[in-house]
């Protein structure tokens, strides 16, 4: 236990995130144990790259957008619902990107 409270301490550190240690050091030992397993468990260089990823400018081709036809997934059979999510998730897998724009009925609440 000393010595993965020691590597989580060093952890926060070499990540500058030193402002966590007087709290860890606060906690009960069961809280304490919860908080370092976290600690270990996370990819603090994974975390920096997509902060700098973050604040970088995104260029995306935009020349093959074309607007989509409205779909309501509670009016579809099941069968091509699960089709339709399992494009989805393959997409998502794959890192591509799909905007879609939903409509909840805010415009007829809003007119008098």
């Amino acid at each position: 236990m000393k010595e993965e409270l020691k590597q989580a301490k060093e952890i926060l550190r070499n990540h500058r995130q030193e402002h966590i240690i007087p709290w860890l050091n606060k906690l009960e030992l069961e809280k304490q144990e919860e908080m370092i397993q976290q600690i270990l468990s996370i990819d603090f260089e994974e975390l920096e790259e997509l902060y700098e990823l973050a604040g970088k400018p995104v260029e995306i081709d935009l020349s093959e957008l074309e607007p989509i036809t409205a779909l309501n997934p509670k009016r579809m059979p099941k069968k091509v619902y699960d089709e339709y999510r399992a494009i989805g998730a393959e997409a998502v897998k794959n890192k591509k990107l799909a905007v879609v724009i939903l409509a909840g009925g805010q415009g007829t609440r809003l007119r008098r």
